[in-house]
């Protein structure tokens, strides 16, 4: 009883340290806007920022959406986006870490395509798509009742996909061609098929690399579309609305805007963190 008393005791310090630990950089930058934003005409009250963010679906005095519709936008660009790029870049990535000549053939391209910026691809993207939207995909001529959908450009979407797409491609290259030879041939001497040796082994020992690349691109993803929507030509999202306001001088939409994207990134982040852990437990326990 003992042993577990203080097993329990020390799990509460722990949680409680890290906590206390995790909340100081927090308190320090609201204890700075506290202090600047009462002596700054730029840096709004906390009082006006909560009040944006306590109606987030009250039409705002600007060019823009309300910001619960600039945040849905936007949200609804990097999961499409992602979703996109998780479906195209694992299987082409366990294609290419088993077979080799695909690798050879796939690897100059990949380290040509990966360097270059997804939002430098943009201008001639919307020259390509122009106007075209999800809503214009699912409704044709009648987008223009679908204001949500007609929102989602299939020019934003595919620069999402392209900056999403080379880290869940190289995770989980790496995850497939770093599988332990030990565990193929253990299967092989079994009777395993290959099909049953990259479904039963192979894709079980990659899957924490390949969730980490998911975690990656996601991260990446979200990076892209802020900076996407401060291209000329985009008509909403949570970057856009901060261009707006900061246009006419309402900085208590900017910063509201910003702190709905350090939100939204800690949440995504939490969740593909949450699955990384649980998929790759077992290998915590090898080790």
């Amino acid at each position: 009883m003992s042993g577990s008393g203080t097993t329990r005791t020390s799990t509460v310090r722990g949680v409680a340290r890290k906590f206390v630990l995790g909340a100081l950089p927090p308190l320090l930058v609201l204890l700075a806007w506290v202090h600047f934003g009462s002596r700054s005409a730029v840096i709004p009250s906390i009082p006006e920022v909560a009040r944006v963010l306590a109606h987030p679906f009250a039409e705002p005095d600007l060019d823009s959406l309300s910001l619960g519709t600039s945040t849905l936008v936007s949200l609804l660009r990097v999961l499409i986006g992602f979703g996109l790029a998780a479906a195209t870049a694992v299987p082409l990535g366990i294609l290419v870490g088993r077979v080799r000549i695909v690798r050879e053939i796939f690897s100059p391209i990949v380290e040509m395509a990966r360097p270059i910026c997804p939002v430098a691809w943009l201008p001639l993207l919307i020259v390509i798509f122009g106007r075209m939207s999800v809503g214009t995909l699912l409704h044709g001529e009648a987008s223009w009742r679908h204001e949500l959908t007609s929102q989602l450009g299939v020019a934003m979407i595919v620069v999402i996909w392209w900056g999403a797409f080379f880290p869940i491609f190289v995770n989980t290259v790496h995850g497939v061609t770093h599988v332990k030879t030990l565990y193929q041939e253990v299967a092989k001497t079994c009777g395993a098929s290959r099909g049953l040796i990259l479904l039963h082994v192979v894709l079980p020992a990659a899957l924490p690399s390949i969730v980490a690349g998911l975690r990656i691109g996601m991260g990446t993803g979200w990076m892209v579309i802020v900076a996407a929507e401060f291209f000329p030509g985009t008509r909403s999202g949570l970057a856009y609305m901060i261009t707006t306001a900061d246009e006419v001088g309402r900085h208590e939409y900017v910063f509201a805007c910003i702190l709905v994207i350090g939100l939204l990134g800690v949440l995504l982040n939490a969740v593909l963190g949450r699955l990384e852990d649980r998929v790759g437990r077992w290998q915590a326990r090898e080790r």
